[in-house]
């Protein structure tokens, strides 16, 4: 999109968001500069749309193979916050880029980085719990991964469940097909969906830990992570 593009779109938001004014007048002259700045710069919905979209990219870096606790982090957030994720490149490793409602992308990348962190603490104590008990690598692993999922179930549920609009999904594809290119986005859903596999007793106990999770939203572009009971 060329600059001029762009300064259109923002001046033609600015209006659409005067056309709203208790003042007649106000209002139906505002509305009439936005379809004049529409027509001069052959502007249509769907650039209008693109407005309040957004991406927002999460500070954790992530290893190059993505496991599947982290799949399933990402399809709980994409499905409470109404957002598409992309993992892109960063030096080696990868990044979770929350793409959508620009105020949604912004609190699901946030959200994204304290279930992470708080996932690995847990899932690191429950492993520690094992040590001397001489159980099997083999079993612990077994045991682990039930512990993370129940953990990471319990964890969505806490999560904000924001609806999104009915036309929110197109307007999101359409969005990333404008922003990114290459992205095989088909094998990576059903990545997700092959995620969720082995369940033990332990899920039930990852579960009650998982609901001590809650997030508030950062608050004037605050990235602070923060976690409270």
């Amino acid at each position: 999109m060329s600059d001029a593009k762009r300064k259109a779109l923002k001046k033609i938001a600015k209006c659409l968001e005067l056309g709203n004014s208790a003042n007649i007048n106000e209002a139906a002259a505002a509305i009439k500069m936005a379809q004049t700045l529409m027509r001069k710069y052959g502007l249509d919905q769907e650039d209008i749309d693109f407005i309040s979209m957004g991406k927002t990219t999460s500070e954790t870096l992530l290893p190059s193979s993505i496991s599947d606790a982290v799949l399933k982090i990402i399809r709980g957030i994409n499905t409470r916050f109404g957002v598409e994720c992309v993992l892109t490149n960063h030096k080696g490793l990868k990044k979770a880029e929350f793409i959508g409602d620009a105020n949604r992308a912004i609190f699901a990348a946030f959200a994204f980085d304290i279930v992470y962190r708080e996932m690995n603490e847990h899932t690191g104590q429950f492993r520690n719990s094992f040590a001397g008990t001489g159980t099997s690598q083999t079993e612990l692993s077994r045991r682990l991964q039930s512990f993370t999922f129940g953990w990471l179930e319990g964890a969505m549920a806490k999560l904000p469940n924001i609806a999104p609009d009915v036309d929110n999904e197109k307007k999101m594809k359409d969005y990333i097909d404008s922003q990114f290119k290459n992205i095989d986005r088909e094998t990576f859903k059903q990545q997700l969906r092959d995620a969720m596999k082995g369940i033990t007793d332990d899920y039930e106990k990852g579960m009650k830990k998982g609901k001590q999770v809650s997030v508030n939203r950062p608050v004037s572009g605050a990235r602070e992570l923060k976690r409270l009971r």
